[in-house]
């Protein structure tokens, strides 16, 4: 039983309670929903190792909040590896690569008779990939932004408006500029 309370900590500690402060630093919906869809789609781009420069680089360009961006992009990293593969196939129909084959023991006999050559061809095909991710990227980033944009509106606290009494200004806050 103590292994799931220290799961269940852990989980606490690293991804709720980020994501809470996150929450409370003051983000609209829209500047939230924009950061979510950004991270989201650039967390899954089937090329490893480039989802922090990519999610950074946006984020700054569009001024939205950097490490909630790369935060989610790190959660949706596990899609990343689920649709990999998915897109390398999208993208290998799409250009007309059908000599390229993804399953293991041909690439196993492609690498014993030419890993040079293998090498090329799988790296064609992650090309590919990441060209089918780049086609969905901007429309399925929009969707999910739109989508977001209500549900966030309900869930995050509305601001706190502080009105000041007419009476606590006084005549001297007020002088006219000649």
């Amino acid at each position: 039983m103590s292994i799931l309370v220290a799961i269940s900590d852990f989980i606490k500690r690293r991804l709720i309670q980020p994501m809470l402060n996150l929450l409370r630093q003051g983000m609209t919906p829209r500047s939230l929903a924009a950061t979510v869809a950004t991270g989201t789609v650039v967390g899954i781009i089937p090329a490893i190792g480039i989802t922090t420069f990519l999610g950074t680089a946006i984020a700054a360009r569009f001024r939205l909040n950097i490490a909630a961006t790369v935060l989610v992009s790190y959660l949706v990293q596990p899609l990343q590896l689920v649709l990999a593969i998915p897109f390398i196939r999208l993208g290998i129909s799409m250009f007309g690569l059908g000599e390229l084959r993804l399953t293991l023991a041909e690439m196993q006999v492609m690498f014993k008779t030419d890993w040079l050559d293998a090498l090329n061809n799988l790296w064609l095909a992650n090309l590919a990939g990441i060209a089918a991710w780049a086609m969905l990227a901007i429309p399925s980033g929009f969707i999910l932004y739109f989508v977001l944009v209500p549900i966030l509106k309900q869930v995050l606290p509305k601001p706190k408006l502080i009105v000041t009494p007419v009476s606590d200004i006084s005549a001297t806050d007020v002088s006219p500029t000649l």
